[in-house]
């Protein structure tokens, strides 16, 4: 500002009264705090929706670690259910075979015959041969 126009400004200024100019200074005081109080509380307002969004994201990656956790497990008992079903049949076979292998090998002095043995073996998952 040159040197004429602030000469202006200062007598326009002596020729307020002291009351009018605290008046227009507490307005212009007020008016800043409510300026910033507005801007706080939209800047407050953005941080809230932004926590949320962070928030909903963060639960919707857990309820998808949840869903994949849950069907893995169902996976894995389905597969564990069918072992348990596999094994039970073999177990069956295998009690049918020593009751039959026994019958079929008859008194013998090592307690194992020739048909035992074969059993035996194809427990362990060798051929009889």
């Amino acid at each position: 500002m040159d040197e004429v126009k602030m000469g202006i400004l200062i007598s326009a200024l002596r020729k307020i009264s002291p009351s009018l100019f605290v008046i227009a200074l507490l307005s212009l005081i007020s008016f800043y705090w409510m300026q910033r109080s507005v801007n706080l509380e939209n800047e407050l307002a953005q941080m809230s929706e932004r926590h949320t969004t962070e928030r909903l994201v963060a639960a919707n990656a857990y309820n998808a670690e949840l869903q994949r956790q849950a069907a893995l497990n169902d996976e894995l008992t389905r597969q564990l259910i069918d072992r348990q079903n596999q094994i039970t049949t073999q177990l069956l076979q295998l009690g049918s075979s020593i009751d039959g292998a026994i019958k079929n090998d008859g008194n013998i002095y090592s307690g194992i015959g020739a048909d035992s043995l074969c059993v035996y073996r194809r427990a362990y998952g060798y051929s009889c041969k």
